[in-house]
């Protein structure tokens, strides 16, 4: 395997131009989370965040999710180096850090919003996981949480998530109270202060300025591990809202986690049923945009490498051969 460091050298000395110009007709969807001013982990720094706009600005056709799903269901080729920013969740620092960047720039995006966290019924149980670990002083080398004796490592989050990740949706909504109650600390009932959600009104705002308000299930479950009565409660209820609160019109959808094993047949079936023009996974794998219920998506964030490497279509062409062949 080549050294990312090769990789990123040659791209800076025109690699990356030369990838844009070979994958000019393979879209990319890029995916984000969290936006800052500051330099956490794991968020996407505003002044960094520019710089990617910027570069997206002047060498991409920047377009939202749904104008990318119209030309693929009419079978119709996008322009050139079409590129789709995406972003989950719904929180609160897209509309504080990112979204003033992308309308200085007139650059387009989809937000994926998990509705019951913008009604404030909720917050994210990873938030939960990321809140208790950053409360606790000390953390225990074992937990006892989800119906296991959990080991944390050296990445208690990961450990966490993980677990969280493979037990049922009852255990689900349970883990995060069972971790407090392991670590000490109560869990606040509404989402402190860096973890809020954007508003409705604030999302009114997005989408009659070019930003795309997407579907992102209510409770935001792993929806592979829900039985499939229950579907519809998720899928639909957040259909519901998001047309409710912002109008009907076409609305694409993204799968929580959105690994392979999230995105079941009765699942896909669900999200169509819904009314969703189309959704994201959260990975890539070199496949084309074949099946508009999977669309793949390269993960983006302050690591300049990282942010490159999928724009460009490097990162595209190295999976695409992985597979088997560039063809």
């Amino acid at each position: 395997m080549i050294p990312s460091a090769w990789i990123d050298f040659a791209g800076r000395w025109g690699g990356y131009a030369l990838a844009r110009q070979y994958t000019r007709n393979h879209p990319r969807i890029l995916m984000y989370h969290r936006f800052t001013g500051d330099t956490s982990a794991g968020t996407a720094m505003a002044d960094v965040f520019e710089e990617q706009v910027r570069h997206l600005a002047k060498h991409f056709n920047t377009m939202t999710l749904g104008q990318l799903l119209a030309y693929l269901h009419a079978g119709e080729r996008p322009p050139p180096n079409t590129v789709v920013m995406t972003v989950d969740d719904g929180h609160r620092d897209f509309f504080e850090f990112a979204w003033p960047i992308l309308k200085r720039h007139n650059v387009p995006a989809t937000l994926f919003a998990a509705t019951g966290f913008i009604d404030r019924e909720l917050w994210l149980w990873p938030d939960q996981v990321t809140w208790l670990l950053g409360q606790c002083g000390h953390l225990p080398e074992r937990v006892q949480m989800a119906g296991a004796s959990l080991e944390l490592g050296d990445n208690p989050w990961q450990a966490i998530v993980d677990r969280i990740l493979a037990v049922s949706d009852d255990n689900r909504l349970r883990a995060p109270s069972e971790l407090g109650e392991q670590l000490g600390c109560d869990l606040p009932s509404e989402a402190p202060e860096g973890y809020a959600p954007i508003s409705w009104d604030e999302l009114r705002v997005l989408e009659a300025n070019g930003i795309e308000i997407g579907g992102h299930t209510h409770t935001h479950p792993n929806l592979a591990r829900m039985p499939e009565h229950r579907l519809p409660e998720e899928i639909h209820r957040c259909r519901e809202r998001l047309d409710s609160e912002l109008g009907m019109r076409p609305r694409p959808f993204c799968y929580p986690n959105g690994q392979p094993g999230d995105v079941t047949p009765a699942v896909r079936a669900a999200v169509k049923d819904a009314g969703f023009t189309g959704a994201v996974v959260a990975y890539a794998d070199g496949a084309r945009h074949e099946d508009v219920y999977q669309l793949r998506r390269h993960s983006s964030s302050s690591n300049p490498f990282q942010f490159y490497k999928a724009s460009s279509g490097v990162e595209w062409l190295g999976r695409r051969w992985r597979r088997g062949g560039l063809s």
